[in-house]
């Protein structure tokens, strides 16, 4: 089977890891390629691509309306002539009209994004049930619910003790710094309000807002015990994962939340926000623990009460582990886009 990936833009994030995850699975019995449309890629990311995946990068400028970025799109399209044209942004089929000639597959990676193009797609996907009620929601064809992956047995886990008073409780957050969605502001304030110097936080990721909590680290006299750690290859993270006693994720608005099941995997407790995304990865509170989402209060409680009861969140983590590895592992989920594909074309092939 030949299958294109195309995406805009290949920088961190969810989607983006999604898609590398995918790609680098599908190669191993399919031919694949990716493309890349706006010349906004970490080659990091690229580095991480299996060198058997055919890259086809257009450069185009973003927002640009150059004509000859389109005839390049199609030429590439054309050339690669997929089985399966698997595309992570909705309004991109809009500018392929040779799309007719292949089989289309839309995966909608968060909520509320603007869906052009959404009725012209032979499929469509959503990575959670919140994001598929969310499309559903907007007077939409319900999308099939495939979650996404990660790669469980490549994280490091490491059995965890109770830390004693002198020891730094070390809570981590991972995403693109982004306050207004992923709410890194939130844990600052908690951390603030807790006034404990045992309690240190590390947020690894970059982003917009990073300027703006770093003021906000210093507004609260929090720099001995906050690091910004910036963009940490997938390898760092997945063998540095173990080392902190919590993962938290304040997300605002969260489509499904890959660092909360990479968390869970590592065998960290994990601490998220009430939204509906986040309940599915820990399985409504089975599998970890919430609060209210941009509540501080709240989460100032939760986080009291998980560093007073470690020796219960160390024994739900243990249960986490075997949750995300039985539902949310990459082969898992690879394996059901493979099938989604391989039920496309035989529909066509049917009729």
């Amino acid at each position: 089977m030949r299958i294109l990936h195309l995406i805009y833009s290949l920088n961190v994030g969810g989607a983006e890891r999604m898609v590398i995850t995918l790609a680098n699975y599908q190669v191993q019995s399919n031919q694949v390629g990716l493309c890349i449309i706006n010349n906004l890629y970490s080659q990091k990311l690229l580095n991480e691509l299996d060198s058997r995946i055919q890259v086809f990068r257009i450069n185009r400028k973003k927002a640009s309306r150059n004509i000859l970025d389109v005839f390049q799109l199609n030429r590439y399209v054309f050339k690669f002539h997929p089985d399966i044209l698997h595309i992570h942004d909705s309004d991109a089929i809009l500018y392929i009209p040779i799309r007719s000639f292949y089989h289309t597959i839309l995966t909608i990676h968060a909520m509320d994004l603007p869906l052009k193009g959404y009725k012209l797609y032979n499929q469509t996907v959503a990575i959670s049930k919140a994001v598929a009620d969310n499309t559903e929601n907007r007077g939409l064809c319900r999308p099939e619910v495939i979650y996404n992956g990660i790669s469980t047995s490549a994280i490091q886990r490491t059995k965890k003790n109770i830390p004693n008073a002198e020891q730094n409780f070390r809570i981590v957050q991972v995403g693109r710094l982004e306050h207004g969605i992923k709410g890194q502001h939130l844990i600052l304030k908690a951390l603030h309000r807790l006034s404990s110097s045992h309690i240190s936080i590390d947020f690894i990721g970059d982003g917009s807002s990073y300027n703006y909590l770093k003021e906000v680290t210093r507004q609260l006299k929090l720099e001995k015990q906050v690091n910004f750690l910036g963009n940490c290859d997938i390898e760092w993270i997945y063998h540095h994962l173990c080392d902190y006693h919590l993962l938290v994720q304040p997300s605002i608005s969260e489509g499904f939340g890959l660092t909360i099941a990479e968390g869970m995997a590592a065998g960290v407790p994990v601490l998220v926000s009430d939204l509906p995304a986040p309940l599915e990865i820990i399985d409504k509170g089975k599998q970890g623990y919430y609060f209210r989402h941009n509540d501080v209060d709240d989460l100032c409680r939760m986080l009291r009460y998980i560093i007073k009861h470690y020796e219960e969140a160390l024994q739900l983590s243990d249960k986490a582990q075997t949750f995300v590895t039985v539902n949310f592992d990459s082969k898992l989920i690879a394996q059901q886009y493979i099938n989604l594909y391989n039920e496309k074309i035989k529909d066509t092939y049917s009729q």
